[in-house]
């Protein structure tokens, strides 16, 4: 399980990781996508963007990545190629997701462009799209600007949003698996979550660092975000999420954590740090196995495959490592 599969260097800034099964596929600063099979030994490399790709979003539905660009152009790819799906001459693309079932939203200034079928449906936001997330059904899309959250119906464009304020920028935002919760990071060092079906606010503050990581475990029950010297674990448990309740702390090591993400079925979680070590934490104890030793590369984005058979680490510098886990996530 601690066995370092595959060692790779993109030979550019690493920019975002997505799987399409055991398929890796790797971002970079340069404009291509580097996709790796399981068990392949090379990268498929694929020259994509003038520039840097700055979005990446799995499509398991098509089998293709979607992605965004500083070159104002929105690609659907696979290792055998790439379409352009819309281009904004002079546009940054930030903000790319996917529904399960295969509906893209894009964020481009304070358009949110939506494909269902064929030609997008537009929908508007009072300030810059600056991330946007389907829930677990795609039947909501939560948009973060300054101000808040806006929840829309994709299937109903002329349909008000509603809408989740809090005052300051928001910068990231994920719906609890239960799509009970929505919570986005804020530009300050700090979160804010909403329970959707009064608006009611949670606010979640004493970040020594902008939290810019968060997942969640595979029950629903626990959210987990960075920007610590410790993953900071917050309880949804209950009604409240986590109203009245203190966070906790895994993963402690005396450096910052940079990146995190559950295992998809198990109660263990993958922490990357500033100083470009990686190691799997077990929930119930705290116990850590070391998977990558420090090398000085901030560890910019983990992934673990859909089925958690691999582990996927990225640094900003560009160093892509693939990790082969046994089932279940156990040594």
């Amino acid at each position: 399980m601690r066995a370092l599969t595959q060692d790779w260097r993109l030979g550019a800034p690493g920019t975002g990781l997505a799987w399409l099964g055991e398929t890796l596929v790797a971002a970079a600063g340069d404009g291509r996508l580097h996709f790796a099979e399981a068990g392949a030994q090379a990268l498929n490399a694929l020259d994509l963007h003038r520039g840097t790709i700055f979005a990446i979003a799995a499509d398991p539905a098509r089998q293709r990545v979607v992605t965004g660009g500083d070159d104002g152009r929105v690609c659907a790819a696979t290792p055998d190629g790439s379409e352009e799906m819309l281009t904004r001459p002079g546009r940054w693309i930030e903000a790319v997701t996917v529904s399960r079932k295969g509906v893209v939203a894009v964020g481009i200034g304070k358009e949110v462009l939506v494909w269902r079928e064929g030609t997008p449906s537009t929908f508007e936001v009072p300030t810059t799209a600056a991330a946007l997330t389907f829930d677990q059904k795609g039947a909501s899309l939560a948009v973060a600007h300054y101000g808040g959250v806006s929840l829309f119906d994709p299937a109903h464009p002329k349909r008000a949003p509603q809408r989740l304020v809090w005052k300051g920028s928001h910068i990231r935002v994920t719906f609890s698996p239960n799509g009970k919760f929505v919570v986005s990071v804020m530009s300050e060092n700090a979160l804010h979550g909403w329970r959707v079906k009064d608006a009611a606010n949670m606010a979640m503050s004493g970040y020594p660092a902008k939290p810019r990581s968060l997942s969640w475990s595979a029950d629903g029950r626990l959210l987990a975000s960075s920007g610590a010297d410790g993953a900071i674990i917050w309880s949804f448990a209950g009604r409240d999420g986590p109203m009245g309740t203190s966070a906790i702390t895994l993963g402690k090591r005396g450096v910052q954590v940079t990146a995190l993400t559950w295992h998809p079925g198990a109660p263990m979680l993958a922490l990357g740090y500033r100083d470009g070590a990686v190691r799997l934490c077990r929930a119930e104890d705290g116990a850590m196995l070391p998977l990558l030793e420090p090398n000085g590369e901030p560890i910019s984005h983990l992934s673990f495959s859909p089925a958690g058979a691999s582990l996927a680490a990225l640094s900003e510098q560009g160093r892509l490592a693939r990790f082969a886990l046994s089932a279940g996530g156990e040594s």
